[in-house]
């Protein structure tokens, strides 16, 4: 029976995934954008004869999909995040916070895809790649056991801690720091952390969780081991899928519908309309003079000329 709970709660909160985002998504998508708002990074096109910044300041479209990988994939405007304070002169910059951030980023999406392993049957070739390259540390003595540490394991604890970090020693971060702040960084701590305690210290039944696994997603659900910190993981990876679409970690799929970067930085050579703007109609110059007729004639008697009906 308790078996059956966890199949349940596990299919319930995929769903509230999957709708959560798209509606989500779905939202972003009609939502109107009333201004040009580009955040660029250097020197707008201008004159010919001015160096400009092609992928920092997009001109057009190639130049913006360019930035948006660099966004993606590199944070590049958390790179180059700077502070400038007038009073002492004197200019800051946080690259610690850029490699907390893309060492957790980065090490969660090879985790997820080392994940791939457990859904499907054979397994790809290039998740054991994968897994070889992540792999390439290994402990312990080669007549007894070797344990193969996973490097990824250790860098996403390292960006973790050094989030959490910088909330609890920064006074301006910890002071704007909301609940759901603290709540997202725990939980996602707690289901890092039940991972690893399951790979290194705890023994789990791997093709029991296997077999759940592509029952999963073949619709074909097999109750899970009850094992303890195995059930712990998969709670814990069902709140995090049910809390992720009302949360600030949505911003995974907010960034590709962020105004400030998906659009080029051209408002001086093409017009931009407000879609936000009633449509305008215009009326004739006869149907104007008709609605304006004697103040159009008294100006016309002082001497003005007057077009079209003076």
């Amino acid at each position: 029976m308790i078996g059956y709970l966890f199949v349940g709660l596990f299919y319930i909160a995929i769903l509230i995934f999957v709708v959560g985002v798209l509606v989500r998504i779905f939202n972003w998508a009609r939502a109107p954008v009333p201004l040009n708002i580009c955040t660029p990074l250097g020197q707008q096109k201008s004159l010919d004869w001015l160096p400009r910044a092609r992928f920092d300041s997009p001109y057009t479209k190639w130049e913006t999909f360019v930035r948006m990988l660099g966004e993606v994939f590199l944070f590049r405007s958390l790179w180059k995040n700077t502070k400038y304070y007038i009073e002492t002169q004197r200019q800051t910059a946080t690259k610690w916070l850029w490699l907390f951030a893309i060492a957790f980023h980065w090490s969660l999406l090879i985790i997820l895809l080392r994940h791939i392993r457990f859904f499907t049957s054979p397994i790809p070739d290039w998740i054991l790649l994968l897994q070889s390259l992540d792999g390439i540390l290994e402990v312990g003595r080669p007549e007894l056991h070797m344990v193969t540490i996973l490097v990824t394991n250790l860098t996403i604890l390292l960006g973790l801690f050094g989030l959490l970090g910088r909330r609890i020693v920064g006074a301006k971060e910890r002071a704007i720091s909301l609940p759901s702040d603290w709540l997202a960084l725990i939980l996602i701590i707690a289901t890092v952390g039940s991972g690893i305690i399951m790979r290194y210290f705890w023994a789990v039944d791997i093709e029991g969780v296997k077999r759940f696994a592509i029952g999963i997603v073949t619709f074909n659900p097999v109750l899970p081991p009850l094992d303890l910190f195995f059930l712990t993981h998969l709670t814990l990876v069902s709140a995090l899928l049910i809390y992720f679409p009302f949360s600030k970690l949505v911003h995974a799929a907010g960034i590709l519908f962020s105004p400030t970067r998906n659009l080029p930085n051209n408002p001086r050579a093409v017009r931009y309309i407000n879609p936000w703007n009633p449509p305008y109609t215009g009326i004739s110059w006869e149907e104007y003079y008709e609605m304006y007729k004697d103040q159009l004639d008294e100006i016309a008697e002082r001497g003005y000329k007057v077009g079209g009906g003076g």
